[in-house]
């Protein structure tokens, strides 16, 4: 297969997902259609249409619900997004085995599932968030610029399991007031209903049951919710009760020490973020306080 029929085979499996696609000049990050981003579709035969008049076009995807949010970490030289990514990885603010892209500039796409968010940027950080309202480039496209060129390619190709919590990765990477301000409270996290994350820990494979298991209970104590439907998933998908009381464990301390629980529970119930113990249930164990 071509480089030319890659490019519109890309175009038409992203359509065919229901994710809106739009033409990119070739070896650039603008659109090719009129009207930009309001011209993206998911009609396969104005695609056709577009890359037979445009064979060299890179594409792209409009981001957020119903398709994927992206988080893109930059690199330009020696400043890089990679402390901000593994800062927010040790926080269990992103789920193990993520979908990934290389860019061309040596960074990385991390793919969630779409929300409607708003699209966000931490400069010193060097992240760029996308989801309603945005659109990213996507393999194979290429593009040169005056400090790299490079093609996009994939690093891990398969569907994204969870959702990213702007809102709350902002809260975490944003600098420290000046002293003697009191710092501000993170908002409340409502992005997932806890069964999501229940079924987001039941469907991973195993390798990545455990830390999948710790960043869906994590989200769970910053929304306030009851943890244990997500307790339960963990066990149906082959973790040990011990397991999964040690995980419930490390949640709760990391979501504590981080300052970002919600005192204010919802949904399914309260959950208890101190002094918590272990009794046996006829589902196999339940915790509580």
């Amino acid at each position: 297969m071509t480089g030319r029929d890659e490019r519109l085979a890309a175009a038409l499996a992203w359509a065919a997902r229901g994710v809106a696609v739009l033409p990119i000049r070739p070896n650039s990050k603008s659109p090719l259609a009129a009207n930009g981003l309001h011209d993206a579709t998911t009609d396969s035969g104005l695609l056709r249409r577009w890359w037979t008049r445009w064979p060299d076009a890179n594409v792209a995807i409009a981001t957020g619900y119903p398709g994927v949010d992206v988080l893109d970490v930059d690199v330009r030289g020696s400043r890089s997004g990679w402390p901000a990514l593994r800062k927010l990885r040790d926080a269990g603010n992103l789920p193990p085995a993520a979908p990934l892209v290389r860019t061309p500039s040596q960074g990385v796409h991390v793919y969630f599932i779409g929300t409607e968010q708003r699209n966000g940027s931490l400069r010193d950080e060097h992240l760029d968030f996308r989801s309603l309202g945005g659109y990213v480039l996507v393999p194979p496209s290429t593009v040169k610029t005056d400090t790299y060129t490079g093609t996009y390619r994939w690093i891990r190709r398969v569907a994204p399991s969870a959702t990213l919590d702007w809102q709350a990765a902002t809260a975490l990477l944003r600098p420290l007031p000046p002293s003697g301000s009191p710092a501000p409270r993170p908002p409340r996290r409502r992005d997932w209903d806890v069964h999501t994350l229940a079924k987001a820990v039941e469907r991973t494979p195993i390798g990545n049951r455990n830390n999948m298991l710790f960043w869906g209970m994590c989200q769970a104590v910053r929304c306030g919710y009851d943890l244990r439907p997500i307790a339960e998933a963990g066990l149906r998908a082959g973790l040990s009760a011990r397991e999964v009381r040690a995980t419930w464990r490390q949640a709760v301390k990391r979501v504590a020490a981080d300052g970002q629980a919600d005192p204010s529970p919802a949904r399914a119930g309260p959950c208890q973020t101190r002094q918590l113990r272990s009794r046996e249930t006829s589902s196999g164990w339940e915790m509580g306080r």
